[in-house]
């Protein structure tokens, strides 16, 4: 059997899923090669490992599943039957899933994956493996709750260090989202050991018999009071909360609810500016480069392609957008150096010196600009 049939096989997936990939574990050290799934389902991410420093060591790692709301396109409600259901906030930032996998001999490894990434990796617009690392000196019981817990575990990295849609007032941080079993079952955070690692806020819990579409809306319109509009592409607030639905049968089905501040438009409309601006950052967490062709596999994730094409002045418009942060951004910190400064020591003196070189209405960006691009600079000292 080839490599390509032997990965679709522990997936159980077509071989247009999957994606391969050959790259050093920075935690290990080792070389792991094999593919990738891009489905997006339970698989979403999932690793078929097909060895490890050149010798074979097959296996299977289901990764942070794809997310979906609990209604169809034309906006019928599809909850199953349930025991109970917990809602937590969802957190907008870079998903980190710490897994084992074993060597050719056996050993049980432990390493840290981007959703689309076998491991963890400092790209060009995000250091995603520094910034982890300086969760775990923060955490250092996280490596230890991976076998507590018997499973693979989901985290959320953000804050203002790693900027998403929505912005937070703290520099960096992770919460603990859920297990992952072996057989994909995901584990909510109130059924873990969690040490002193935070766990995303808890909206509250239904119980068999309640009324989950009437709550549905109700979560979502509290989120959506408290969220306020910053700049021109971002927002505080909440991005919307994760349901874990425990079904009559026992099984935990994962559900998404987001305000329509962060939606930015009614489902049925299906591909928008929003949308495709979202997918754009997300994008940048595993490429160094962001085009069309870069852009298209994901957005063929969630869109039709003829949905695509129709839409693909806006898509480019999109691109061209984030670009043209990405080149400000750029810009912003080739003066910043020129200022011989610390923004983590002086940050009134940066922006100070910084207003010499641009408009007063676009000192916001500034600061967020700045805020964003130097989590590459973390630690730095001034010169």
């Amino acid at each position: 059997m080839d490599r390509a049939a032997l990965a679709a096989e522990l997936l159980g997936l077509e071989g247009k899923w999957l994606k391969p990939f050959e790259v050093d574990d920075p935690f290990e050290g080792t070389r792991l090669a094999g593919f990738l799934s891009i489905k997006p389902d339970h698989r979403y991410g999932a690793l078929a490992i097909l060895e490890v420093d050149g010798r074979a060591a097959p296996q299977r790692v289901l990764a942070t599943p794809k997310l979906h709301y609990p209604f169809d396109r034309e906006g019928t409600f599809k909850f199953p039957p349930t025991k109970r259901i917990e809602i937590y906030e969802k957190l907008d930032g870079t998903n980190v899933l710490a897994y084992r996998y074993r060597d050719a001999d056996g050993k049980p490894r432990l390493t840290y994956k981007l959703r689309l990434h076998p491991v963890l990796r400092n790209g060009k617009w995000g250091p995603f493996l520094d910034l982890w690392r300086e969760i775990l000196a923060a955490h250092p019981e996280i490596p230890s709750l991976v076998d507590k817990n018997g499973m693979s575990l989901s985290f959320e990295l953000y804050g203002a260090r790693n900027p998403h849609l929505m912005l937070y007032d703290v520099p960096l941080a992770a919460a603990l989202l859920f297990g992952l079993d072996d057989a994909g079952r995901a584990h909510p955070p109130s059924g873990l050991e969690k040490g002193a690692v935070p766990q995303p806020r808890l909206f509250g819990t239904l119980a068999a018999g309640s009324d989950p579409v009437a709550e549905y809306g109700r979560i979502r319109e509290e989120m959506e009071k408290g969220n306020r509009k910053i700049e021109e592409e971002h927002l505080t607030g909440t991005e919307g909360t994760v349901w874990y639905v425990t079904t009559a049968a026992g099984e935990i089905v994962l559900f998404k609810c987001k305000p329509e501040s962060v939606e930015a438009f009614h489902w049925a409309t299906g591909i928008n500016k929003a949308a495709v601006l979202a997918t754009c950052w997300n994008l940048l967490e595993t490429s160094d480069v962001l085009s069309y062709e870069t852009l298209r596999p994901l957005l063929l994730e969630e869109y039709q392609e003829d949905d695509i094409e129709r839409f693909r002045p806006h898509v480019d418009a999109a691109i061209s957008e984030v670009n043209r942060a990405l080149d400000f951004r750029r810009i912003v910190c080739e003066e910043y150096e020129k200022t011989g400064l610390s923004f983590a020591a002086d940050r009134a003196g940066v922006m100070r010196a910084l207003s010499a070189k641009f408009k007063r209405e676009d000192m916001k960006k500034v600061f967020s600009a700045l805020s964003a691009a130097l989590a590459k600079e973390s630690g730095k000292k001034a010169t």
